[in-house]
């Protein structure tokens, strides 16, 4: 996933990982949140990139019962989340931080968030994070959600694990649709700027950048080629 827009989120990472954005996926351990580039394989590491998440992301788990808050452990290519209860039907991970950048005489600070939701099916649901995407009850109908509302005429990027990408608009309510033909693993990506100051904890920022990723799993349809081997740059 390449989105111009996202080449500006993550201030202080190196240009080659500037598009870069968070997703889940489930294993048999829990769930695996990975940085890089889904399409592609790209998988950071650590040491490496991932050691620049300070604070680590936190990550929740939603079910029947309420939310539950997941254990985080970094490993060499993802953070490895547990402690889900069974039958938890989406799962959403965030980090946030203030990064500031200097021109000339003038600093700027910018709240980068980057977030993450995997769901278990197409049931519709609520947004929980400031810029989340959700399924509204049927497979390829999609909802996105800024601040709790619709975002009109936002650009989503649909993209298969072996790297077959579409891109759309949401509509005046949010909403779009998008055909899934292939059998495995999708991730949608959002990215947002707001240049609205504001402080997160005692820091105050200039505006925010965000990049939110949705994943899920279709059961059935095209036999997909097969997914690229994992690539993990040495930084």
């Amino acid at each position: 996933m390449r989105i111009v827009i996202a080449a500006l989120l993550w201030l202080s990472f190196t240009g080659a990982a500037s598009a870069h954005a968070l997703w889940l996926e489930p294993d048999a351990g829990g769930y695996q949140l990975y940085f890089g580039e889904f399409g592609d394989n790209l998988r950071e590491g650590s040491p490496g990139l991932l050691d620049r998440f300070e604070p680590m992301p936190a990550a929740k788990a939603f079910g029947a019962a309420g939310d539950v808050a997941l254990k985080v452990e970094k490993k060499p290519t993802a953070f490895q989340f547990t402690g889900a209860p069974e039958g938890a039907g989406s799962v959403v991970a965030e980090q946030a931080r203030v990064t500031e950048r200097k021109q000339n005489d003038k600093v700027t600070r910018t709240l980068g968030r980057l977030s993450a939701r995997y769901v278990a099916d197409f049931s519709e649901r609520k947004p929980l994070i400031t810029l989340d995407i959700v399924p509204t009850g049927k497979p390829g109908s999609f909802k996105v959600f800024y601040d709790g509302k619709p975002l009109p005429k936002a650009k989503a990027e649909v993209v298969t694990e072996f790297g077959w990408t579409k891109e759309l608009k949401t509509d005046e309510a949010g909403a779009f649709e998008v055909e899934l033909p292939w059998k495995g693993t999708y991730a949608v990506e959002v990215s947002v700027v707001d240049n609205t100051p504001g402080t997160h904890g005692d820091a105050p920022y200039d505006g925010m950048r965000l990049v939110t990723t949705l994943t899920f799993k279709v059961p059935d349809g095209l036999v997909a080629p097969a997914r690229p081997p994992v690539v993990t740059p040495k930084r």
